[in-house]
């Protein structure tokens, strides 16, 4: 029993790891930190790749990252970018130039509508199926499959709305 949890510690500490001991000892640094830059990751981050590869004896170079992750940051602080993070239901995180705030702010709000509103589309979906399910088990002359037809008919409605709301939110 010690043992199994000795290894699901083991795996949860190594999940933790910002970085492999290949990525450590590669020293990628540069690369390293672009990526981190895609991502959004601010200069403090690199503080996790400081604890990853301190296993190992190995010590990140801030300037190559923090080169690197400049060049990514300008991936990432876009608006189709901002707007991707807001459809998956991400803030954009404060990582971007206050010159672009204000652009790429409006792109991640209206990604964060169209997340909400595919929800609320996915809700009624579910809500469609668990009535569908319920009407199964009741019997023809049940009065109760009237009142469920006519929600599920109601909700279709509010379905066809959401999608044409959704559509004027689709991209930035």
């Amino acid at each position: 029993m010690r043992l199994i949890a000795l290894i699901a510690a083991f795996v949860l500490l190594a999940g933790c790891a910002t970085l492999s001991e290949d990525a450590c000892r590669a020293g990628d640094w540069r690369g390293i930190g672009y990526a981190d830059g895609t991502k959004g990751r601010d200069a403090a981050f690199i503080q996790q790749h400081a604890k990853a590869c301190a296993d190992y004896g190995i010590t990140p170079k801030f300037e190559p990252w923090d080169g690197g992750r400049q060049e990514g940051l300008k991936v990432y602080c876009t608006p189709s970018r901002a707007w991707r993070e807001g459809a998956q239901g991400r803030r954009l995180r404060p990582v971007c130039p206050n010159e672009d705030i204000d652009r790429l702010e409006r792109a991640n709000s209206r990604g964060l509508t169209y997340h909400r509103i595919d929800d609320e589309i996915g809700d009624a979906r579910r809500e469609i199926r668990s009535i569908n399910q319920r009407l199964l088990s009741l019997p023809a002359d049940d009065p109760l499959r009237s009142a469920l037809i006519s929600e599920r008919a109601a909700l279709r409605l509010d379905i066809a709305l959401l999608r044409a709301r959704l559509a004027s939110y689709r991209d930035w």
